[in-house]
């Protein structure tokens, strides 16, 4: 009784304080990357590359709570949009993808992959949703989730480097081409494989000057064609027979593209047609480009996708044909190209009808895609790969290595500016290249006490404690696990204060602000790497031009006396202004700081002034043919 009395005045003290009794946390599984990191707080970061091919996959691996009942199920599912996709076993839906993993006990662990499909065309970056839900053997369920973090690396819309002709005079027998969704959607699939390419205009080809040929129905007979009219890219006959399949072939006509009256190396055909054939009575074709759309390819049997048809088919015109002299070198080595051994990990030889094999070690090694029916992932929209264009090359193209699936990991900050002993400290690492969930750690050396470095972000926080100078290595890898870990030697200063950055304390806003671009971009801390930055955040006005702004807006007066901003220009749409100059909030109006205002890409741009004490710094920009815009401002006392 007396036990009974002291358990019941416990919890009437409980009562009475209003503090309940303690809570056990719900068991949670964990979630863990290639690096060893748990990321269920942090999350995944996923990439989408380009927006025209197959995106990198995460692999992670789940363990599940200890202390529930065994058997466990695990439900993944990732929320948000449709073009999320999990390696097979797994299920497409409009809303994401699905997937239940099994564990008999606490010791086991599974594995997952996560993808996203491309989205076409620029974009902002995206957040989705990875939800998990445990069962256990007693019936009960225990739900969890995290962010899934989605790079847009296609900042601006990638157009075909070469200019396309298309015929479609001789699509006679069977008329596919006259549906206006085939046409769009073929067309776009063969300007997929061109946005790839860094390539020039040739030299002019007459009008029927090229000749070429197609089958007939059945490819019974043939029929001989030339070019409608005079072009300086590649021109394209499209055709739609009957029976029996589908193909793309170039032009072996022995005359090849010139460019100043010389042959371009390769030799590259002038002219290719692409042939389209389908199973009309047992399949619908499908032309939607919508990228919410794609999953629905993925219904067995009987649906036909135009673009994902056309793409593939068509590498046999554009590359993967024994016409190709260049891509006869390749089959004959052995498909031993040392940039596709580097990437893939081995030598990919091509099967007799010109096709990279469909077996699992000839899959694109990042994507687990391969531009045909079987993948890792249950996706029926066939995408280009990395693998797919760096065979291609060996056909004579040259491919455009500033995009970023082509670019290797680095570093690209290059020094840290000063800290003050007691004030708050943020600069974030800027990389760029290989698979970007990366991971940042110090391998040498240390930095300032008080400060630490976050593996998943690269920012650098804290509060430095005292004055003194710190050298020490921050190693980046990347999620490749081919890649070669890079590092970068850094020495920050924490100083009496005077040239810390003080911008990083500020609201930014803007008089405009394109769509899939960021006014946050302003005051990241991020060094961009040029001023035609694809990887990192960028504020922009297109297509809005004259004169625009951009405004740091900080809840006290500071005192100012110089400045940095870091012009983008993508060589396109955004360009260098004509002149800019800051303004500051003087409490009643904005007012003209004086100074010399340089003009210059790839770098920043200093101004210094006599002291002002504001709360808001507004960059003035003068647009001259082109929209303007920003990828860094920086204030200094």
């Amino acid at each position: 009784m007396r036990r009974m009395a002291a358990v019941a005045a416990l919890l009437a003290s409980f009562l009475v304080a209003g503090t309940p009794p303690p809570a056990h946390a719900a068991p949670a599984a964990q979630v863990v990357d290639l690096f060893g990191r748990t990321v269920d707080s942090y999350g995944v970061r996923l990439v989408d590359w380009q927006g025209y091919l197959a995106n990198p996959y995460v692999e992670l691996t789940v363990r599940p709570p200890a202390d529930v009942r065994f058997p466990v199920t695990i439900d993944l599912k990732a929320e948000g949009t449709s073009r999320l996709m999990m390696d097979l076993p797994s299920r497409l839906t409009a809303t994401g993808a699905t997937k239940t993993l099994t564990f008999a006990n606490a010791a086991e662990s599974k594995v997952f992959r996560l993808a996203i499909h491309s989205k076409r065309g620029p974009g902002a970056d995206e957040r989705h949703t990875l939800r998990l839900t445990t069962r256990d053997a007693g019936g009960a369920t225990y739900e969890q989730s995290m962010p899934i973090f989605v790079q847009q690396d296609e900042k601006t819309a990638l157009q075909p480097s070469l200019p396309i002709a298309f015929d479609y005079r001789h699509d006679t027998v069977t008329g596919y081409f006259g549906d206006a969704g085939v046409r769009t959607a073929a067309e776009e699939a063969v300007k997929d494989w061109f946005r790839f390419f860094d390539m020039e205009p040739f030299d002019t080809v007459a009008a029927g000057a090229e000749p070429n040929h197609l089958p007939g129905d059945d490819w019974q007979n043939t029929v001989d064609v030339t070019n409608a009219s005079a072009y300086t890219g590649m021109y394209v006959h499209f055709r739609g027979i009957q029976t029996p399949y589908s193909t793309g072939y170039p032009a072996a006509n022995g005359r090849y593209s010139t460019r100043g009256g010389r042959q371009v190396a390769g030799p590259l055909h002038r002219s290719t047609a692409m042939i389209l054939e389908y199973d009309e009575a047992n399949k619908q074709l499908f032309t939607s480009l919508a990228d919410e759309d794609w999953y629905k390819t993925d219904i067995q049997g009987s649906v036909l996708d135009v673009h994902g048809l056309v793409m593939h088919e068509y590498g046999h015109a554009v590359a993967f044909h024994s016409d190709w002299a260049g891509m006869r070198s390749y089959v004959a080595a052995g498909g031993t190209d040392p940039d596709v051994v580097a990437y893939q990990g081995r030598a990919v030889p091509l099967d007799g009808s010109y096709h990279i094999p469909g077996d699992q070690p000839s899959w694109d090694r990042l994507s687990g895609q391969s531009g045909g029916w079987t993948h890792l992932f249950p996706t029926r929209r066939w995408m280009l790969t990395k693998l797919a264009l760096l065979v291609a090359e060996n056909a004579g193209w040259k491919l455009n290595r500033n995009l970023t699936p082509f670019l290797e990991p680095s570093i690209t900050t290059t020094s840290l500016p000063q800290a003050t002993p007691g004030s708050a400290y943020r600069q974030t690492l800027a990389a760029r290249g290989g698979v970007p969930f990366y991971d940042w750690q110090v391998t040498g050396g240390s930095l300032p006490a008080g400060l630490a470095l976050d593996r998943f972000t690269g920012a650098i926080t804290g509060t430095p404690t005292a004055a003194g100078t710190s050298a020490f290595t921050v190693q980046l890898r990347d999620y490749d696990r081919l890649s070669t870990p890079v590092s970068r030697t850094f020495t920050l200063t924490v100083g009496a204060g005077g040239d810390a950055n003080l911008a990083a304390d500020a609201t930014p806003s803007a008089s405009h602000t394109s769509a899939w671009e960021s006014v946050a971009a302003l005051n990241d801390g991020i060094d961009p790497p040029s001023s035609n930055d694809t990887v990192n955040r960028r504020w922009g006005t297109w297509p809005q031009t004259g004169t625009q702004w951009a405004e740091l807006t900080w809840p006290s007066a500071r005192t100012l006396r110089s400045a940095e901003v870091y012009f983008f220009d993508d060589g396109q749409g955004v360009r260098l202004p004509a002149s800019w100059k800051l303004q500051y909030w003087n409490g009643s109006a904005y007012a003209d700081v004086p100074g010399t205002y340089p003009v210059a890409i790839d770098r920043y741009n200093r101004v210094t002034f006599e002291a002002v004490n504001t709360t808001r710094l507004r960059v003035v920009l003068r647009s001259g043919a082109a929209s303007v815009g920003l990828l860094e401002v920086k204030a200094y006392a």
